[in-house]
């Protein structure tokens, strides 16, 4: 028998995920693209229990050996993983604003990034994964309404090693936010400029929507951990025997239970977060036009400029003499000038969708490095090294300043 609302709200849960994981992976956010892949093996697990223990008899269910030892344990190692890629995201996004103006980041500093980010949001959730059988009294219980569940003695262990590591995480995410908002209004007259030198790819509203989101979540949970964290510890802490711990290992309990337990919930309501967030935004509408166009509902846009605009970016003949006519555009001009800045990340996809990364016209130039003198004077602009800008088919790397010709 199902348990109907838990597996209503897991398939729902897993759809409303769906496409905040497609929005983060294409703007490359690594801690929340593995923030999603946590809540969607969550979903996916909830899904399951709902499936094979919804039944009123917690006497009749499938005792599960092999699959429960997996997914008794996913949703609490998924519950980590998402704390501690929350905290990832929220240091991310204050390291973005602690950087100077630039016009490139390092090989090493963004390999060092990414292995900051992958020991944070995997590395510490497999190593509180490896530690649960230290005190785990039993392999898992079969809990009416719900399934397969781990639960953990009340030893010192279990405390330092499980417990106090619930609320410390939140507590991070809520002190990196607090350092990213102070930071903001620090230096809010050179945000753009920040944002574009960091090569993060983010602009401004994708990262006002990645931190008001870090915000969100963070109230959410730590008021939960601390709840968490008050509960365990009441009843008492006792010494740590992992002899008298592991006794009954073998023994499979059958726990009658009033209903559902509510932490599975707590998943639903971090998908819905996910989607008002990362759903709505103009990414994700043009996301899902792309989906239907693929999926051969092209005839709902009939009169669509955007579709115009996804035809000319897909033709790769013209998005080369789109290129080339920008070369040639902004190569020439003569004439007074004024610095714009144009050092960041851009897609032909954002170019076409009409993009503003600073005023160029027909008497544009670009040049390298800092901004030179307001006045100056050039019968034939061109780059102060001698190359020309190199562009990409699908993807422009621009590091340069452009020069308005007046």
């Amino acid at each position: 028998m199902i348990n109907v609302p838990l597996f209503v709200c897991g398939v729902l849960s897993l759809i409303l995920s769906a496409s905040p994981f497609f929005w983060n992976f294409r703007h490359r956010n690594l801690s929340a693209t593995i923030f999603v892949i946590y809540v969607i093996i969550a979903n996916i697990t909830v899904i399951i229990q709902a499936s094979l223990y919804g039944g009123p008899d917690v006497y009749e269910y499938w005792e599960g050996k092999g699959l429960c030892d997996i997914i008794g344990r996913l949703p609490y190692v998924c519950g980590t993983g998402i704390i501690c890629s929350l905290a990832s995201m929220a240091r991310t996004l204050a390291s973005i604003l602690s950087k100077k103006v630039t016009l490139s980041v390092s090989v090493a500093q963004r390999r060092r990034e990414l292995i900051v980010e992958l020991l944070l949001c995997v590395g510490f959730p497999l190593l509180n994964l490896a530690t649960f059988y230290v005190y785990q009294p039993f392999r898992y219980i079969l809990l009416q309404h719900s399934g397969c569940i781990v639960i953990f003695d009340d030893s010192w262990a279990s405390f330092w090693l499980n417990t106090f590591w619930q609320p410390f995480f939140p507590f991070v995410s809520a002190i990196y936010s607090a350092i990213t908002i102070y930071r903001y209004f620090q230096r809010r007259r050179q945000f753009r400029e920040v944002l574009r030198s960091s090569q993060s790819g983010l602009t401004v509203a994708r990262f006002a929507r990645l931190l008001f989101f870090c915000v969100t979540v963070m109230f959410v949970e730590l008021p939960l951990a601390i709840v968490t964290l008050v509960s365990n510890v009441k009843p008492g802490i006792h010494a740590f025997n992992f002899t008298k711990t592991h006794a009954n290992w073998n023994t499979i309990p059958r726990v009658l239970a009033s209903g559902t337990r509510k932490d599975f919930y707590y998943f639903t309501i971090v998908s819905v977060l996910l989607f008002v967030y990362f759903g709505f935004g103009v990414d994700a509408r043009n996301m899902y036009r792309d989906w239907l166009v693929a999926l051969g509902f092209r005839k709902l846009f009939p009169n669509s400029k955007w579709l115009a605009k996804h035809d000319a970016y897909s033709d790769t003949t013209g998005s080369s003499n789109y290129i080339h006519s920008m070369h040639s555009t902004m190569s020439c001009g003569t004439g007074g000038s004024r610095p714009t800045r144009f050092d960041t990340w851009a897609t032909m996809h954002d170019l076409e969708l009409g993009e503003k990364f600073g005023d160029a016209n027909s008497n544009s130039a670009f040049v390298v490095g800092g901004v030179q003198n307001a006045d100056a004077r050039s019968e034939n602009s061109t780059l102060t090294d001698g190359s020309d800008p190199q562009f990409l088919e699908k993807a422009v790397k621009v590091k340069y300043e452009v020069r308005i010709e007046k």
